[in-house]
């Protein structure tokens, strides 16, 4: 809603003026609010699933039997760095500029339905496990990939039937701006 210029003689135009005026103000104030509330809800950590941020070795592995890579392709991949933070998540080739997490909590029952592989085979010692799967928004991913922390510093990364053992190089590789 635009300033009403209009400087007439007429007291009706004045009063028009006047509410105008007050109204802009008004919208800016609001404007400025809403923009300093989104940029703060966008900075800054909020939820704990961020704890999985940062830059990943990849140091070993374990196949289960729906493994849809050979051996000797998952030991190439051994060594290689993984990247996940809010701008990207990076694995293999597989690049994805605009991840969104999703969070789930699984029993063990659960677990093994979806991996057909138990807790105890990949070191996880708790009766649920955190599971973050990630979608893409710039391209859908061909082979689904899911993330499991087992500590601050150690993650699994669930691709193709294997279980990739990774350790944090490094914290957040991006600023959280």
């Amino acid at each position: 809603m635009g300033v009403l210029l209009n400087f007439g003689k007429e007291k009706n135009n004045l009063i028009t003026y006047k509410i105008q005026k007050d109204e802009a103000k008004t919208m800016k104030k609001t404007a400025a609010l809403l923009m300093a509330a989104w940029l703060v809800a966008g900075c800054s950590p909020t939820t704990e699933e961020q704890s999985f941020y940062g830059v990943w070795k990849i140091e070993g592995f374990t196949s289960t039997p729906a493994a849809g890579v050979a051996e000797e392709q998952a030991q190439k991949i051994l060594g290689q760095t993984s990247v996940y933070s809010k701008h990207i998540a990076h694995f293999k080739e597989i690049q994805c500029l605009k991840p969104s997490y999703v969070v789930k909590t699984l029993s063990e029952d659960e677990f093994k339905n979806q991996h057909g592989i138990h807790f105890e085979s990949l070191g996880l010692t708790e009766e649920t496990a955190k599971q973050i799967e990630i979608t893409c928004f710039d391209h859908p991913m061909e082979d689904s990939m899911t993330l499991l922390p087992k500590g601050e510093n150690e993650l699994l990364i669930a691709w193709n039937g294997l279980f990739f053992e990774a350790h944090r190089k490094t914290g957040s590789p991006f600023s959280m701006r």
